[in-house]
């Protein structure tokens, strides 16, 4: 499967030497194309400019942000790598960051995530190879232990942009006789999760984002809010409070002159939604969708122990009068679901559906609320796309794949 894409590349600045404190600056440039006059990757000419070298990632933690132009790798202690000037303008206007490199190595017990506003294209002049982690997933996090107020903390590259259908409705505001309504889990590949009603309640909740076509670069989309917590709120939660949907994951295309070999684990997972503020009878957020991941080479090798996923993140969790809701988890790594949040403690606020895995594009619907003032879970994130483009594919038995990739 491929789409097509429009090459815009940056004229700024030149590239520097490679040393111990000066980054590699990468912006276009010209090359020989006898060099590369066989290798035409789809929607771009890999001739139009040309890459640089990059050392080996070793073991340790990376990230690769795609704020500035085509974005800038980090190592452990904050010190560039290597940064890049050069972007793709789609058909739809949406800019996606390019990194152009001689080759990609990343290590055994080397991470690199992947974060930041733009989806990335990484292109390789010669050879790709991951026997580490490269994670373009988004995660949820509570950010205030006393309200117990969760949200999205790390964005995987490109998440939540141009959405439009696929985006999780929000869950109606509570009323005096019950909790606010869940939000849905967003669509991507699939249709995301329903969200559910507060007990006792009548009124709608989120409705699950809808199924939309990868023809471009494009990350996951976000769950939908519950509704707000209105009269049914005590302290610490105000009548405002709600619980936020988490962001889908990002995305990452990569292509290869000669070869991609992965024997490590390449993600773009959702966030799970957030789960019910303290003693606020408030819904779950929808959890994210699954992202993009992209591979196009001659030759693709997805090796025994290798894993790529861009599953959905699980529905939060309600919440009743006197405790909080549980936060969905975020898209596993993994051949495992990603659960919504569980019933809260006080047994009222009732729990989120689940994220998607493997053949289950769709996220799981929550559950309603029961015989109390609580709010009703958040919708599961739908899986998001694998694309696979190359005449030499080859992947082993036991090599994780979810969703199934699409050729």
């Amino acid at each position: 499967m491929r789409s097509v894409w429009f090459l815009a590349l940056a004229t700024l600045g030149c590239r520097s030497v490679l040393g111990i404190d000066e980054p590699i600056i990468l912006a276009d440039a010209s090359i020989d194309a006898a060099a590369c006059a066989t290798w035409h990757p789809g929607g771009f000419d890999p001739c139009a400019y040309a890459p640089v070298p990059l050392p080996r990632l070793g073991a340790g933690s990376y990230i690769y942000d795609t704020t500035a132009a085509g974005g800038t790798l980090f190592d452990g202690t904050g010190r560039v790598i290597v940064s890049s000037k050069l972007t793709l303008t789609q058909p739809d206007q949406s800019v996606v960051a390019v990194l152009s490199i001689d080759a990609l190595a990343v290590d055994a017990g080397a991470t690199v995530s992947v974060i930041g506003p733009k989806p990335l294209l990484v292109v390789a002049g010669s050879t790709i190879t991951v026997d580490g982690a490269i994670d373009a997933g988004s995660y949820v996090g509570v950010t205030d232990m006393v309200k117990h107020t969760a949200q999205t903390v790390t964005f995987g590259s490109g998440a939540n942009q141009a959405c439009t259908i696929n985006v999780g409705g929000d869950g109606t505001n509570a009323v005096s006789s019950a909790g606010s309504m869940g939000g849905g889990g967003g669509g991507f590949q699939g249709a995301g999760g329903a969200g559910a009603r507060g007990a006792g309640a009548s009124l709608p909740a989120g409705a699950g984002g809808a199924v939309v076509a990868a023809l471009v670069i494009r990350a996951g989309c976000p769950g939908g809010a519950s509704g707000t917590a209105g009269p049914t709120a005590t302290m610490p939660a105000s009548p405002s409070s709600q619980a936020l949907g988490g962001a889908g994951g990002g995305a990452i295309r990569l292509v290869a002159r000669d070869s991609i070999t992965v024997a490590g684990s390449i993600s773009a997972n959702g966030a799970g939604g957030a789960g019910a503020p303290q003693s606020s009878s408030c819904g779950g957020g929808g959890g994210g969708s699954g992202g993009y991941v992209g591979f196009e080479a001659p030759t693709v090798t997805l090796g025994a122990m290798a894993t790529v996923t861009a599953n959905g993140g699980g529905g939060g969790g309600g919440g009743g009068g006197g405790d909080a809701g549980n936060e969905g988890a975020d898209g596993k790594i993994d051949l495992l679901v990603a659960p919504g949040g569980a019933i809260s403690k006080d047994g009222c606020g009732q729990a989120g559906g689940a994220g998607s895995l493997a053949a289950q594009l769709d996220g799981a619907n929550a559950m309603n609320g029961g015989g109390c003032v609580a709010g009703g879970g958040g919708g599961g994130g739908a899986a998001g796309y694998i694309l696979i483009a190359s005449p030499g594919f080859v992947v082993e038995a036991t090599a994780k794949l979810s969703p199934a990739p699409l050729l």
